[in-house]
């Protein structure tokens, strides 16, 4: 085999690549980040009697117990109607499913910390998570970002990003511990001056900064392994059941036992016959399998799902039939490709509206933090998903 020489544009690249710095783990503050702020900070400083040009939580109105008292009342109602911010899931599992670490500090306090691990966080908890409760002094004082990056043996603070909503608090405190900081600027900078204090990323939803931090960064991820993305020979139906279901033959399927009909045809990562019938947009065999038991869910060759095969073919009645039988729109394949990227990638309008219409999330990301927006060539499904973005964040902020 000849082997030739790097040409210059590559050795380039390859420069360029070693001297971003490896993303090792993201750091969140809470309230107003992560969650939909719900607190009324103008009646808290007025019912506990504290300016509001002062830390509420300083030092010295920690031992008021009229300030301590409110604080606490407030933040407790506020759990009660504590939401996650739009995007704030699908950059957690973009970030989890890149072996990124993920921790929280928070001026909320340790109840509210576990409310939300409990309540509304679903992917792994995060850690350290250090609230107001801890004996850390308060941002922005960059001793808890220090501790963190001790913790996770960062080679430098500059493999750490501070994520929140405050250029005040959060992009000073990541500042002051020599992070790279994003701040999500969903208003609260005008009411601190307008500035973004240096921020280095700055986004408007949490969904952004998923490509951000992709071309800010160099990541040691299993997504990114040259492997993965190696050129396989695609599968055939090898029993008779996936025969049966790929020719969408009912009457064959019906004659066979429920352990066959849901049976991967050689273990796990091979197709099962619901992959193969909508992989050919046969609808009645795809009801017909859902009835006797198959898992709508399951991942088969490549890590894609029913509904994955049915959206990247376009095949809407397929596709009706499978999110009717319960199969989850937003299961992503091996590779981080969701459903609403085949369908925007291959040009399928018909599935995106039906996807977005049964509640698949458009803020989906795939590894390189693209939502399926910026996935297609077709502007109308482009602006199509960008719409139902604006739509998911409105109602998520009412």
């Amino acid at each position: 085999m000849l082997l030739r020489a790097p040409t210059s544009a590559q050795r380039k690249l390859a420069t360029m690549a070693e001297t971003k710095p490896l993303l090792r783990g993201v750091v969140f503050d809470m309230d107003g980040t992560l969650t939909v702020p719900n607190l009324d900070f103008g009646e808290m400083y007025r019912r506990a009697g504290v300016p509001r040009g002062e830390d509420i939580l300083a030092t010295r109105w920690r031992a008021d117990e009229t300030a301590c008292r409110v604080v606490e009342e407030m933040e407790a109602e506020g759990r009660r109607t504590l939401a996650l911010m739009p995007g704030a899931a699908e950059l957690a599992a973009w970030l989890e499913a890149h072996g990124v670490q993920s921790a929280l500090v928070t001026r909320n306090s340790d109840a509210t910390v576990a409310h939300f691990h409990k309540s509304l966080w679903r992917s792994a908890p995060l850690s350290p998570a250090i609230s107001r409760d801890a004996a850390w002094p308060s941002k922005p004082d960059p001793a808890a970002l220090l501790h963190i990056g001790e913790l996770w043996r960062v080679g430098s603070m500059e493999e750490v990003c501070m994520v929140g909503d405050s250029p005040s608090n959060d992009v000073s405190f990541g500042r002051a511990a020599g992070a790279a900081t994003a701040l999500l600027d969903t208003g609260r900078r005008l009411s601190e001056g307008g500035e973004t204090n240096g921020a280095e990323l700055v986004v408007s939803n949490l969904a952004q900064l998923a490509a951000l931090l992709f071309g800010s960064f160099r990541l040691a991820s299993p997504l990114l392994e040259p492997s993965l993305h190696a050129k396989r020979p695609p599968p055939s139906p090898a029993t008779a059941a996936a025969a049966a279901a790929a020719a969408g033959d009912t009457a064959a399927l019906a004659s066979l036992s429920a352990d066959k009909l849901a049976a991967h045809e050689g273990g796990p990562g091979s197709n099962t016959p619901l992959i193969w019938a909508a992989e050919h947009g046969h609808a009645p065999a795809i009801e017909l399998l859902l009835r006797a038991g198959a898992d709508a869910n399951a991942r088969g060759y490549l890590g894609n799902t029913a509904v994955s095969r049915a959206a990247r073919r376009g095949h809407t009645a397929a596709l009706e039939a499978l999110l009717e039988g319960g199969a989850d729109s937003d299961v992503p394949n091996d590779k981080l490709q969701f459903p609403l990227h085949f369908a925007a990638f291959k040009l399928k309008p018909e599935a995106v509206s039906l996807l977005l219409e049964r509640g698949g999330s458009p803020l989906v990301l795939d590894r390189k933090g693209r939502t399926a927006a910026e996935d297609t060539a077709d502007a109308a499904i482009r602006d199509e998903i960008r719409a139902a973005q604006e739509r998911h964040i409105a109602r998520a902020l009412l």
